[in-house]
């Protein structure tokens, strides 16, 4: 039996192949090359907590990838602890939740289990402190952002001190608009939702207080300014 040879037909298409193949792997390792040399010089100007530097820098890659993640996460960071230090807030914060958002997206596989739970807190809190320093339309969706980052929060950490916290805050913005002029049909969905949301906050105060619980340090007050606003919310509602 002669053995098959490849017919002359075949073998311009099996050039064509290896020459996109190869062009590809071309590809594929100049963009590892370059990421890695991007994260590699973020990471030493962290290490001297330059995040002036970093929070200047363009990161312009959206692959689903631990570096492409890694690099908008790290400079999500630098973003948000510049906002905390006082530093052009609005700008800052604006740049931490867009940054911190892409990273967190860019995860590989979009794995919930890989999320790195302080990114996500540090999302919410963005939003938060985002929201306060804007108005009109575009604080509405800052607001929207905020509930969906907090909804994602409370599904990686049901019932934790800062998933509570920032769900609760949350639904508290978006009730307090309609205390102005609140009419007697809306009253009622308002004070359930207020005081659901409050009986909710009060439970995980007492069960973070009595179980000494890693984060109700870092929330008690912020959890006493929450529960302090929902009761005055419920009083200008009039809820009875």
């Amino acid at each position: 039996m002669t053995p098959q040879t490849r017919s002359p037909v075949h073998r311009p298409v099996l050039n064509r192949c290896s020459s996109l193949i190869a062009a590809c792997l071309a590809q594929i390792l100049i963009f590892s090359g370059c990421v890695g040399l991007q994260l590699s010089q973020i990471q030493k100007h962290a290490a001297r907590d330059d995040h002036e530097w970093i929070a200047a820098q363009a990161i312009n890659c959206q692959r689903a990838s631990d570096g492409c993640s890694q690099l908008h996460l790290a400079k999500g960071d630098a973003c948000f602890r510049l906002a905390k230090l006082g530093r052009k807030p609005a700008v800052n914060f604006a740049c931490a939740a867009d940054e911190l958002k892409s990273g967190l997206a860019l995860i590989p596989n979009g794995d919930a289990s890989e999320v790195p739970l302080q990114h996500q807190e540090n999302l919410c809190e963005s939003l938060k402190n985002l929201h306060k320093l804007q108005s009109g339309q575009l604080a509405e969706r800052t607001l929207d952002r905020l509930v969906e980052a907090a909804k994602a929060l409370y599904q990686l950490t049901p019932e934790s001190v800062p998933s509570v916290y920032y769900l609760a805050t949350a639904r508290l913005m978006q009730i307090e608009p309609l205390l102005q002029d609140i009419t007697a049909t809306a009253r009622v969905p308002v004070c359930n939702r207020l005081k659901r949301t409050l009986t909710h906050a009060l439970s995980v105060m007492e069960n973070a207080r009595e179980n000494n619980q890693a984060d109700w340090e870092r929330f008690a007050d912020e959890y006493a300014r929450l529960v302090f606003d929902l009761g005055l919310a419920i009083r200008l509602a009039d809820c009875r």
